[in-house]
C-alpha cells in the first residue's frame, strides 16, 4: 500500500481550526495498519516530531514549515526566492508543500493519495508537477472543500486587494487540476462548482463525497436530544466572525427574550473573538436592560465548552459550511441544534432534518426568534440525533490517467522577432541552441532593423546555411505584434515557443514542456517561472546559485490578469493550433503578450505552470516597457487591451475598460513587466523575514494566547506609522 499524505497547516489538539479537526478525525478513526501507511505533511511552525509523535505514533510526520523552503533543490532545481511571492506568499506556500512532496516520495516511494485542503491553493504547484510529468506520477491528488479564501471573503463581506485576487486564481487551478474534488457534502459540491465558474464536464465525474468522521473528546453519544426548560442556556458555540452571523443570533435571542419573559436562561457566546472591536459591535447590540442575560464565555476550557453544550439549545445562523462539525458535535452530544436552512451544510440534501433532528430558520433574525419560541414552548418534543454520512474514504478511490507516449519528438518553433537587437541576438539563439530538446528549427523575422550591428547579424545568420534556423525579413517596420503573427505563419511545428531577441531560455524548458503537453492533450500552454537579470549577470545565470530577482506567473489568472498580468511573460511554450487561431492583435504597441493570454482564458484555453525558474528576462533601461516613455504609455496601452472585451453582470453586459477605474491612478506598469529592481526591494520589505517572523508569533499567539492579539495590532500599527515616517525622509 502506497502511502496516504495529508498536506494541512493545522491539525488538533495542537491548533484550532475545523481544517486540522477533520483530518485529526480521519486519523483517529483510521486503523492501524491504515496509519503505518499514513504521512501527515505540516506547512506551519511550530509542532516538531516529538509533539506530534506523542499524540500519533504511528503516523510519519514532515516538517514543512517556512524554513523548509529551498531555492535550489538536490537536482538542482532552482525556484523564486521567498520574497518573489508578491501574487500571493500561499503561492509559496504551495511549492514547499511540493518540494515536502516531492521529498517524502523520493524517500518512501510512489506516493498514493494526496489530500489537500482547498484554502489557499495549496494543491497548485504539486498539481502542476504532476502535469509536468516529473514527480508525483501515481499519486491521486485531491482537494477536501473546507471552504476557499475566495469563498469567504463573498460571504463575509471583506474588501478584495489584488493578491486576494490571485488567491482566487491559485485556488481555482489547484481545484482545476487535481485528480480527485472530496466534497463533504453534495450540495457544497454544487455550490463550489457555480462559484468558480466550473462546467458539469470539468466537475462531475472528479467529484467524490466523504463526510468527515465526528468524534466527541468528552462525554458519550447521546440517545436523543435534551428536552429543553425555561433555564437551558442558548448557545452560539461558533467563531465571532461575520459570516457566522452572531448578530443574527444575538437579535434572534433578543426577540425571543421579550417575547418570552419567563425564560431564565442564560444566552452565552461560547466562542473567543480575534477582533475585539466586532466584538463590541455585538455587544452593542443587547437592550441595556437584557445585558445581564448575556455572557460572553471566550477562556472555556474543551470540557467546559462540551458540557455546557450538551445540556443547551445550540444556535448555529452561519450562512456558509461545507460540513459545521460543531454542529454534529453538539447534536450527539445531546444538544437541541437550531439551523441556517440557507447554509448549504444544512439544506434538504444534508443529513439535517427539521423536526427530526434539529430545528431550522430561514436565516433571519425574526424567524430565529419564532423558532426559539416554539422549541421552549413545545418542551415535551425529544429530537434524535444528527448524525454524520459513513461515506468510503477517497484515498480508496485510483485515478490513474492514461499514459500518452511520444511516438517522434514533434518540431517546436522558436520564434524570435527582432528589431535593432543584434548585440544579444546570438546570446538569444545559443540558449536555444543548448536546449536538451533536439527537434527544433529558429525562425528569427527582421522588422527592418535600422542599426548596423543588427543588420551584420541578420545577414550572418541568413547566410549560415543551418537547416535549423530561417531569417525572415520585413520590408518595412510592423511593430512586435505583427512580427509575431508573421512568424506564426510560416512556423512549420507542432509546438512554437516565443522569444524575445534579448532573452534567454533555459536548456531544460522545451523537453520539459512539449513532454507535458503531449501526455495533456487537455492544455494547450507551459507557462515558465521568471527570472530578471542584467547584462553583468548573464554569465551567473545557469550556476547552481539562488537567482536574485524573480517574478512568478499563475497562468489561468482569471481574476488578476485583468489587473495584472500573472499570466506569464511574452515566452511559453503553445500549441501551434491555438496560437493560430488567437494571434496576437497587429494594433497593439504593448502588452499584446498580456492581451493574448486574457483572450486565452476567456476562451477556455489551460495552462501548465513550472514552479521553477526556466526564463531568463533581460533588463534594458532602453527596452520598451522600461523606459520613462513606455511607462507614460501604460494606462493607454491597459486601455487597449481591454477596449474590445465585455463582461457580463446579471442581464448587464459592460465593455471590460470599465474596471480601469480600479487601477490606482499613476500604477507604473503593469505586473509582470515592472522594474524588477524596483519590485523586490517592495517585496524584500513587505516580505520580509522579520514580516514573516511576526506572522509567525502572531500564529503562536493565536493559539495559545489569543487575548493578547488586539495589544499586538496596536504595536504594529504604531511600528507601521513610525516605518512610514522613516522612509517618507
Amino acid at each position: 500500500m502506497a502511502l496516504r499524505v495529508f498536506v494541512i497547516r493545522e491539525l488538533f489538539p495542537f491548533t484550532a481550526g475545523g481544517i486540522g479537526r477533520v483530518a485529526a478525525n480521519i486519523l483517529a478513526t483510521s486503523t492501524p495498519e491504515e496509519l503505518k501507511k499514513t504521512a501527515v505533511v505540516y506547512l506551519a511552525d511550530g509542532l516538531g516530531a516529538r509533539r506530534f509523535n506523542a499524540v500519533y505514533p504511528d503516523v510519519l510526520f514532515v516538517e514543512a514549515g517556512p524554513s523548509a523552503y529551498r531555492t535550489v533543490d538536490k537536482k538542482g532545481r532552482r525556484y523564486p526566492r521567498a520574497h518573489a511571492y508578491n501574487d500571493t506568499m500561499l503561492h509559496g506556500e504551495s511549492v514547499r508543500a511540493m518540494q515536502a512532496l516531492l521529498k517524502l516520495e523520493a524517500g518512501h516511494g510512489p506516493l498514493g493519495y494526496v489530500e489537500f485542503g482547498d484554502w489557499g491553493g495549496n494543491a497548485f504547484a504539486a498539481a502542476q508537477e504532476k502535469l509536468l510529468g516529473r514527480g508525483l506520477r501515481e499519486a491521486t491528488i485531491a482537494v477536501r472543500l473546507h471552504s476557499t479564501d475566495s469563498v469567504l471573503a463573498m460571504v463575509e463581506g471583506r474588501s478584495t486587494d489584488i493578491h486576494a485576487l490571485c488567491l482566487y486564481d491559485l485556488e481555482r487551478k489547484a481545484l482545476a487540476d487535481c485528480d480527485l474534488i472530496v466534497a463533504q457534502l453534495p450540495s457544497v459540491a454544487d455550490r463550489m462548482k457555480a462559484f468558480y465558474g466550473f462546467t458539469d464536464d470539468e466537475w462531475d465525474s472528479r467529484v467524490v463525497v466523504h463526510a468527515p468522521p465526528v468524534v466527541l473528546d468528552h462525554g458519550d453519544i447521546a440517545a436523543q436530544a435534551i428536552q429543553p426548560n425555561d433555564d437551558t442556556p442558548i448557545v452560539f458555540s461558533s467563531k465571532l466572525q461575520r459570516l457566522k452571523r452572531p448578530d443574527v443570533f444575538i437579535r434572534g435571542c433578543v426577540s425571543f427574550l421579550r417575547a418570552r419573559p419567563q425564560y431564565r436562561g442564560d444566552v452565552v457566546f461560547l466562542a473567543h473573538a480575534f477582533d475585539e472591536s466586532y466584538q463590541k459591535s455585538i455587544e452593542n447590540l443587547i437592550p441595556w436592560d437584557l445585558r445581564n442575560r448575556v455572557r460572553f464565555v471566550g477562556r472555556a476550557t474543551q470540557e467546559e465548552r462540551a458540557k455546557t453544550i450538551a445540556r443547551s439549545v445550540c444556535v448555529f445562523p452561519t450562512i456558509w459550511e461545507s460540513f459545521c462539525l460543531a454542529a454534529y458535535e453538539a447534536s450527539m452530544a445531546g444538544a437541541v441544534c437550531v439551523v441556517n436552512e440557507q447554509n448549504p451544510a444544512f439544506d434538504a440534501r444534508s443529513p439535517w432534518i427539521s423536526g427530526d433532528n434539529c430545528e431550522t430558520f430561514d436565516g433571519s433574525a425574526e424567524d430565529l426568534g419564532r423558532c426559539l419560541q416554539d422549541i421552549f414552548e413545545r418542551g415535551d418534543h425529544a429530537l434524535s440525533v444528527a448524525y454524520a454520512p459513513e461515506d468510503a474514504g477517497p484515498w480508496l478511490v485510483r485515478t490513474l490517467p492514461p499514459k500518452q507516449k511520444m511516438v517522434a519528438d514533434p518540431l517546436v518553433s522558436v520564434v524570435i522577432p527582432h528589431y535593432n537587437l543584434g548585440a544579444y541576438l546570438h546570446r538569444t539563439i545559443d540558449s536555444v541552441l543548448t536546449s536538451t530538446y533536439s527537434n527544433i528549427e529558429i525562425v528569427v523575422v527582421d522588422d527592418a532593423s535600422t542599426e548596423s550591428v543588427s543588420l551584420a547579424v541578420i545577414q550572418r545568420l541568413a547566410e549560415l546555411g543551418d537547416d535549423r534556423m530561417r531569417v525572415i525579413r520585413a520590408p518595412y517596420n510592423r511593430g512586435l505584434a505583427a512580427t509575431r503573427n508573421a512568424a506564426l505563419e510560416v512556423c512549420r511545428g507542432e509546438f512554437v515557443l516565443p522569444l524575445d531577441a534579448d532573452d534567454l531560455i533555459g536548456p531544460e524548458f522545451i523537453e520539459l514542456a512539449v513532454g507535458a503537453l503531449v501526455a495533456n492533450p487537455a492544455y494547450d500552454i507551459v507557462v515558465p517561472q521568471t527570472a530578471y537579470f542584467h547584462d553583468d549577470e548573464e554569465g551567473r545565470l545557469h550556476t547552481q546559485v539562488e537567482l536574485e530577482n524573480c517574478y512568478v506567473f499563475i497562468g489561468e489568472a482569471r481574476a488578476s490578469g485583468l489587473h495584472q498580468n500573472r499570466f506569464s511573460t511574452a515566452t511559453m511554450l503553445i500549441r501551434k493550433k491555438t496560437a493560430h487561431a488567437l494571434r496576437y492583435r497587429d494594433e497593439l504597441v504593448a502588452y499584446e503578450d498580456w492581451d493574448f493570454y486574457l483572450r486565452a482564458v476567456q476562451q477556455g484555453v489551460r495552462f501548465i505552470v513550472t514552479s521553477d525558474v526556466h526564463f531568463f528576462y533581460r533588463v534594458r533601461g532602453d527596452s520598451m516597457i522600461h523606459s520613462l516613455e513606455g511607462r507614460s504609455r501604460h494606462r493607454l496601452a491597459y486601455h487597449d487591451i481591454l477596449r474590445d472585451k465585455s463582461m457580463r453582470v446579471g442581464l448587464i453586459d459592460l465593455p471590460l475598460f470599465a474596471i480601469e477605474g480600479f487601477e490606482a491612478e499613476g500604477a507604473p506598469v503593469a505586473a509582470g513587466v515592472a522594474d524588477p529592481e524596483l519590485r523586490a526591494r517592495l517585496d524584500a520589505y513587505e516580505n520580509s523575514e522579520v514580516v514573516r517572523a511576526a506572522l509567525t508569533v502572531a500564529h503562536i499567539i493565536q493559539r495559545r494566547a489569543p487575548w493578547m492579539l488586539p495589544i499586538g495590532k496596536r504595536f504594529a500599527r504604531s511600528v507601521y506609522r513610525l516605518m512610514k515616517r522613516v522612509r517618507a525622509r
